[in-house]
């Protein structure tokens, strides 16, 4: 259904901000998935201590979205989110999947974040490292209005004591979610494209089901040529509803991958301007057995 991605400085109320999105959203009856460090079990401090760890925490960020995702589930991404390249990616899987999208933004000064990250650390629970808060206050990237991965943008502007005392931009967004007030005739739900939906593997699968299928019908008539010492053999069952191939003449393994090589370029030639290629093995040995039979009767 939809896709919220939450930035913000470190300490900058995006949990807050994140409860009371849930709670605007739940009154709607609408299914709620929330993705962020702790629901997979990460410790803050430990994830951005380097770049490789970061880089790490961000793939299970997103992997973890890219599987919650679906038309029915507003997921909500409680998390740093300061890299605009990463909200990007995020955006893509939104619009791979054809549901809205908006980022909110929760805009602190960093002197209110250290603040409320000295006050934390006093109390033991969710702070950070002042190491780790300066870096990530320095490399954090503020989100544009003008970048289609930032938009929707709404700001949330917490005030000195409360983590998330404006509740307009929790309203605005709760109301774009729901679609409310929408313009006629106009959708806000992102269009998949070409370069945003995930790549087909049925094509794939189809090509590799036609190389085994292919390779086993030649065994099963190396093999009954073998059994049968290099004679006639007459009709050779290949499988059950597949027609039999009739061997008048020893016809040597070189031959049989002749003609294999051939089948599978013509086969694939077709697929380009028609359809794809079987995708199970009984259709592909038929496919291929019926080749052989008007091959070897010529």
């Amino acid at each position: 259904m939809a896709l919220v991605v939450i930035c913000g400085q470190p300490c900058s109320g995006k949990s807050t901000a994140a409860a009371c999105l849930i709670q605007a959203l739940s009154e709607c009856a609408l299914s709620i998935k929330l993705v962020d460090e702790p629901s997979l079990n990460l410790d803050r401090n430990t994830s951005y201590s380097s770049m490789p760890a970061e880089k790490n925490l961000r793939g299970l960020l997103r992997s973890e979205v890219d599987r919650s995702v679906s038309k029915d589930t507003v997921v909500i991404v409680d998390s740093l989110n300061s890299i605009k390249g990463y909200r990007y990616e995020l955006w893509c899987i939104a619009r791979s999947a054809g549901i809205r999208y908006c980022v909110l933004y929760c805009d602190a000064e960093v002197d209110t974040c250290k603040a409320w990250n000295k006050g934390r650390s006093e109390q033991g629970v969710g702070f950070y490292e002042d190491s780790v808060f300066e870096d990530l206050a320095r490399r954090f990237e503020e989100p544009e209005r003008k970048n289609r991965w930032d938009s929707p943008l709404f700001h949330l502007k917490p005030g000195k004591e409360t983590l998330c005392n404006d509740t307009v931009g929790i309203v605005e967004a709760t109301a774009f979610l729901k679609g409310v007030n929408e313009r006629p005739g106009r959708t806000t739900l992102l269009k998949p494209t070409v370069a945003t939906q995930n790549a087909q593997a049925s094509e794939t699968n189809s090509l590799y089901e036609l190389d085994q299928a292919t390779q086993e019908v030649i065994n099963i008539l190396v093999e009954a040529q073998a059994q049968g010492l290099g004679g006639a053999l007459g009709r050779v069952d290949i499988g059950e509803g597949i027609p039999p191939i009739s061997l008048d003449r020893t016809v040597g393994l070189a031959e049989l991958r002749r003609h294999r090589r051939t089948f599978i370029k013509l086969t694939g030639q077709t697929c380009l301007s028609g359809p794809p290629p079987p995708s199970d093995a009984w259709s592909a040995k038929r496919m291929f057995a019926d080749y052989l039979i008007r091959e070897l009767s010529s």
